[in-house]
Protein backbone atom coordinates (compact mmCIF):
# COMPACT_ATOMS: atom_id res chain seq x y z
CA UNK A 1 0.00 0.00 0.00
CA UNK A 2 0.96 3.36 -0.89
CA UNK A 3 2.14 5.68 2.02
CA UNK A 4 0.24 9.06 1.96
CA UNK A 5 1.53 12.04 0.64
CA UNK A 6 2.00 14.19 3.78
CA UNK A 7 2.68 17.52 1.73
CA UNK A 8 2.55 18.77 -2.07
CA UNK A 9 5.68 19.99 -3.13
CA UNK A 10 6.01 20.44 -6.94
CA UNK A 11 9.61 19.63 -6.89
CA UNK A 12 8.80 15.95 -5.45
CA UNK A 13 6.76 13.20 -6.80
CA UNK A 14 4.69 11.15 -4.89
CA UNK A 15 2.33 8.37 -5.73
CA UNK A 16 -0.93 10.40 -4.69
CA UNK A 17 0.69 13.93 -6.28
CA UNK A 18 2.13 13.20 -9.67
CA UNK A 19 3.73 16.32 -11.24
CA UNK A 20 1.57 16.28 -14.04
CA UNK A 21 -1.47 17.48 -11.31
CA UNK A 22 0.48 20.79 -10.51
CA UNK A 23 0.93 21.67 -14.38
CA UNK A 24 -2.79 21.05 -15.32
CA UNK A 25 -3.77 23.12 -12.19
CA UNK A 26 -2.17 26.16 -13.32
CA UNK A 27 -3.34 25.53 -16.96
CA UNK A 28 -6.93 25.74 -15.73
CA UNK A 29 -5.55 28.62 -13.69
CA UNK A 30 -4.89 30.44 -17.15
CA UNK A 31 -8.27 29.68 -18.94
CA UNK A 32 -9.81 30.74 -16.49
CA UNK A 33 -8.30 33.92 -16.64
CA UNK A 34 -8.32 34.25 -20.06
CA UNK A 35 -12.58 33.82 -20.10
CA UNK A 36 -13.18 36.27 -17.53
CA UNK A 37 -11.09 38.44 -20.14
CA UNK A 38 -12.83 37.60 -22.82
CA UNK A 39 -16.07 38.25 -20.91
CA UNK A 40 -15.46 41.85 -20.06
CA UNK A 41 -13.99 43.18 -23.44
CA UNK A 42 -17.01 41.20 -25.13
CA UNK A 43 -19.95 43.51 -26.24
CA UNK A 44 -21.86 43.69 -22.79
CA UNK A 45 -26.19 43.80 -23.70
CA UNK A 46 -28.10 47.38 -22.53
CA UNK A 47 -28.33 46.92 -18.74
CA UNK A 48 -31.67 47.12 -17.49
CA UNK A 49 -32.57 48.96 -14.26
CA UNK A 50 -32.18 46.79 -11.29
CA UNK A 51 -29.85 44.29 -12.47
CA UNK A 52 -26.64 42.93 -11.58
CA UNK A 53 -25.05 45.33 -14.07
CA UNK A 54 -25.10 48.30 -12.17
CA UNK A 55 -22.90 51.71 -12.02
CA UNK A 56 -20.24 49.89 -9.87
CA UNK A 57 -19.73 46.95 -11.91
CA UNK A 58 -19.79 49.29 -14.83
CA UNK A 59 -16.99 51.04 -13.41
CA UNK A 60 -14.88 47.91 -12.84
CA UNK A 61 -15.09 46.69 -16.18
CA UNK A 62 -14.42 50.26 -17.87
CA UNK A 63 -11.10 50.01 -15.01
CA UNK A 64 -10.43 46.11 -16.30
CA UNK A 65 -10.67 47.18 -20.15
CA UNK A 66 -9.02 50.69 -19.22
CA UNK A 67 -6.06 48.56 -17.82
CA UNK A 68 -5.53 46.80 -21.20
CA UNK A 69 -5.10 49.95 -22.99
CA UNK A 70 -8.50 49.81 -24.42
CA UNK A 71 -10.06 53.00 -25.68
CA UNK A 72 -14.10 53.93 -26.04
CA UNK A 73 -15.26 54.64 -29.51
CA UNK A 74 -17.37 57.11 -29.81
CA UNK A 75 -19.89 55.48 -32.21
CA UNK A 76 -19.97 52.38 -30.31
CA UNK A 77 -23.35 50.55 -29.45
CA UNK A 78 -21.33 48.97 -26.45
CA UNK A 79 -22.85 50.35 -23.21
CA UNK A 80 -19.51 50.50 -21.40
CA UNK A 81 -17.68 52.68 -24.12
CA UNK A 82 -21.12 54.84 -23.77
CA UNK A 83 -20.79 54.70 -19.89
CA UNK A 84 -17.37 55.87 -20.48
CA UNK A 85 -17.95 58.49 -22.88
CA UNK A 86 -20.41 60.07 -21.31
CA UNK A 87 -18.35 60.64 -17.63
CA UNK A 88 -15.78 62.23 -19.76
CA UNK A 89 -18.05 64.72 -21.24
CA UNK A 90 -19.76 65.77 -17.72
CA UNK A 91 -16.28 65.80 -16.54
CA UNK A 92 -15.18 68.39 -19.76
CA UNK A 93 -18.32 70.20 -19.11
CA UNK A 94 -18.29 70.12 -15.06
CA UNK A 95 -16.00 73.02 -12.96
CA UNK A 96 -13.06 70.48 -13.26
CA UNK A 97 -9.95 70.04 -10.93
CA UNK A 98 -9.20 73.31 -10.72
CA UNK A 99 -7.29 73.52 -13.05
CA UNK A 100 -4.89 70.73 -11.94
CA UNK A 101 -2.18 69.21 -14.20
CA UNK A 102 -0.06 66.58 -13.67
CA UNK A 103 3.14 68.40 -14.57
CA UNK A 104 5.14 69.89 -12.34
CA UNK A 105 4.50 73.00 -11.08
CA UNK A 106 7.38 75.31 -11.24
CA UNK A 107 7.96 79.09 -9.76
CA UNK A 108 9.98 81.66 -11.20
CA UNK A 109 13.49 81.66 -10.35
CA UNK A 110 14.45 83.27 -7.56
CA UNK A 111 16.71 83.54 -3.99
CA UNK A 112 13.89 81.02 -2.63
CA UNK A 113 13.75 77.23 -2.94
CA UNK A 114 10.13 77.73 -4.10
CA UNK A 115 8.98 81.26 -5.73
CA UNK A 116 4.99 81.74 -6.01
CA UNK A 117 4.60 85.36 -6.87
CA UNK A 118 6.60 88.25 -8.69
CA UNK A 119 6.02 92.05 -7.41
CA UNK A 120 3.84 93.70 -9.98
CA UNK A 121 3.20 97.30 -10.95
CA UNK A 122 2.30 99.87 -13.28
CA UNK A 123 5.00 102.99 -14.56
CA UNK A 124 4.47 105.97 -16.95
CA UNK A 125 7.16 108.04 -17.84
CA UNK A 126 6.11 111.50 -16.22
CA UNK A 127 7.71 114.79 -18.00
CA UNK A 128 9.05 113.07 -21.12
CA UNK A 129 13.37 112.16 -21.53
CA UNK A 130 16.34 114.64 -20.31
CA UNK A 131 19.02 113.88 -22.74
CA UNK A 132 22.60 114.67 -21.99
CA UNK A 133 25.63 115.26 -24.29
CA UNK A 134 28.25 112.03 -25.44
CA UNK A 135 29.94 110.73 -22.34
CA UNK A 136 28.72 113.17 -20.39
CA UNK A 137 26.58 113.11 -16.86
CA UNK A 138 25.84 116.67 -16.57
CA UNK A 139 22.30 118.02 -16.61
CA UNK A 140 21.73 120.62 -19.34
CA UNK A 141 19.52 123.97 -18.89
CA UNK A 142 16.57 122.22 -20.80
CA UNK A 143 17.44 118.87 -18.18
CA UNK A 144 16.81 120.83 -15.24
CA UNK A 145 13.61 122.81 -17.00
CA UNK A 146 12.19 119.22 -16.73
CA UNK A 147 13.13 117.88 -13.98
CA UNK A 148 11.85 121.14 -12.33
CA UNK A 149 8.18 120.37 -14.02
CA UNK A 150 8.95 116.95 -12.83
CA UNK A 151 9.16 117.65 -9.29
CA UNK A 152 5.26 119.45 -8.99
CA UNK A 153 4.34 116.00 -10.48
CA UNK A 154 5.64 114.06 -7.75
CA UNK A 155 6.50 116.00 -4.61
CA UNK A 156 4.07 115.26 -1.91
CA UNK A 157 3.13 111.73 -3.29
CA UNK A 158 4.21 108.60 -1.84
CA UNK A 159 4.61 106.17 -4.98
CA UNK A 160 7.73 105.29 -6.08
CA UNK A 161 9.61 106.98 -8.51
CA UNK A 162 11.99 105.12 -10.71
CA UNK A 163 14.80 107.15 -12.48
CA UNK A 164 16.83 105.27 -14.74
CA UNK A 165 19.78 106.23 -17.22
CA UNK A 166 20.64 105.04 -20.37
CA UNK A 167 23.42 105.88 -22.36
CA UNK A 168 24.27 105.44 -26.43
CA UNK A 169 27.21 103.20 -28.04
CA UNK A 170 28.43 106.69 -29.43
CA UNK A 171 29.06 107.94 -25.42
CA UNK A 172 32.56 106.54 -25.10
CA UNK A 173 34.88 105.54 -28.52
CA UNK A 174 34.73 101.61 -29.75
CA UNK A 175 36.11 99.19 -27.71
CA UNK A 176 34.62 101.03 -24.44
CA UNK A 177 34.07 98.27 -21.16
CA UNK A 178 30.48 97.72 -20.68
CA UNK A 179 31.09 99.09 -16.85
CA UNK A 180 32.24 102.18 -18.21
CA UNK A 181 28.63 102.09 -20.18
CA UNK A 182 27.02 101.37 -17.23
CA UNK A 183 28.56 103.80 -14.90
CA UNK A 184 27.69 106.64 -16.77
CA UNK A 185 24.21 105.73 -16.69
CA UNK A 186 24.18 105.16 -13.27
CA UNK A 187 25.87 108.20 -12.37
CA UNK A 188 23.39 110.25 -15.21
CA UNK A 189 20.02 109.20 -12.94
CA UNK A 190 21.80 110.10 -9.70
CA UNK A 191 22.79 113.82 -11.23
CA UNK A 192 18.85 113.52 -11.78
CA UNK A 193 17.86 112.23 -8.65
CA UNK A 194 19.97 114.80 -6.67
CA UNK A 195 17.91 117.31 -8.39
CA UNK A 196 15.13 116.34 -7.63
CA UNK A 197 15.79 116.05 -3.90
CA UNK A 198 16.98 119.10 -3.90
CA UNK A 199 14.27 120.87 -5.31
CA UNK A 200 11.87 119.23 -2.65
CA UNK A 201 11.29 115.38 -3.86
CA UNK A 202 11.55 112.99 -0.72
CA UNK A 203 14.58 110.82 -1.29
CA UNK A 204 13.25 107.60 0.07
CA UNK A 205 10.45 107.00 -2.79
CA UNK A 206 13.43 107.63 -5.96
CA UNK A 207 14.99 104.15 -6.98
CA UNK A 208 17.73 104.78 -9.34
CA UNK A 209 18.50 102.63 -11.88
CA UNK A 210 21.39 102.07 -14.35
CA UNK A 211 20.12 100.33 -17.57
CA UNK A 212 23.30 101.07 -19.54
CA UNK A 213 22.57 100.58 -23.78
CA UNK A 214 20.18 97.49 -22.90
CA UNK A 215 16.94 99.47 -23.13
CA UNK A 216 17.25 101.83 -26.97
CA UNK A 217 14.37 104.15 -27.63
CA UNK A 218 15.93 103.77 -31.78
CA UNK A 219 18.15 100.71 -32.35
CA UNK A 220 20.67 100.70 -34.79
CA UNK A 221 21.35 104.77 -35.24
CA UNK A 222 24.13 106.40 -37.07
CA UNK A 223 23.80 109.82 -36.66
CA UNK A 224 24.29 112.15 -33.74
CA UNK A 225 20.52 113.21 -33.85
CA UNK A 226 19.02 109.88 -33.68
CA UNK A 227 21.21 108.28 -31.07
CA UNK A 228 20.95 111.30 -28.82
CA UNK A 229 17.50 110.21 -27.75
CA UNK A 230 19.40 106.68 -26.36
CA UNK A 231 21.66 109.72 -23.97
CA UNK A 232 18.61 110.21 -21.50
CA UNK A 233 17.11 109.92 -18.48
CA UNK A 234 13.69 109.38 -17.43
CA UNK A 235 11.62 109.32 -14.79
CA UNK A 236 8.68 106.85 -14.10
CA UNK A 237 6.28 107.15 -11.94
CA UNK A 238 4.70 103.41 -10.39
CA UNK A 239 1.38 102.72 -8.56
CA UNK A 240 3.10 101.02 -5.90
CA UNK A 241 3.30 102.69 -2.54
CA UNK A 242 6.57 103.33 -0.63
CA UNK A 243 4.75 101.58 2.86
CA UNK A 244 4.25 98.32 0.32
CA UNK A 245 7.75 97.60 -0.09
CA UNK A 246 8.55 98.17 3.78
CA UNK A 247 8.38 95.42 6.67
CA UNK A 248 6.36 97.39 8.78
CA UNK A 249 6.22 94.80 11.77
CA UNK A 250 10.22 94.55 11.50
CA UNK A 251 10.14 98.73 11.89
CA UNK A 252 7.80 98.70 14.59
CA UNK A 253 9.95 96.18 16.14
CA UNK A 254 12.95 98.12 16.16
CA UNK A 255 11.36 101.00 17.51
CA UNK A 256 10.33 99.66 20.34
CA UNK A 257 13.52 98.02 20.87
CA UNK A 258 15.25 101.30 20.66
CA UNK A 259 12.83 102.75 23.50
Amino acid sequence: MAAKCKKCDPHEICEECPEWIFTLADLIMCMMGLFVILWVMKPSAEPKAGSAQSEDMMEVIAAIRSGFGHVPDASSSDPIDRWVIERLRLKLEGPGDGGETMREKKGPDGTDPEVTTIRQGQEAVVGGRILFEAGSAQLSAEGVRMLKGIVDLIRGHRNIVLVKGHTSLDDFPNGTTPENLMNLSIRRAQAAADLLVQSGVEPDILRVQGCSTFEPVLQRTYTPDAQIQNRRVEVEATTTLVRDRQDVKKSTGAINAEK
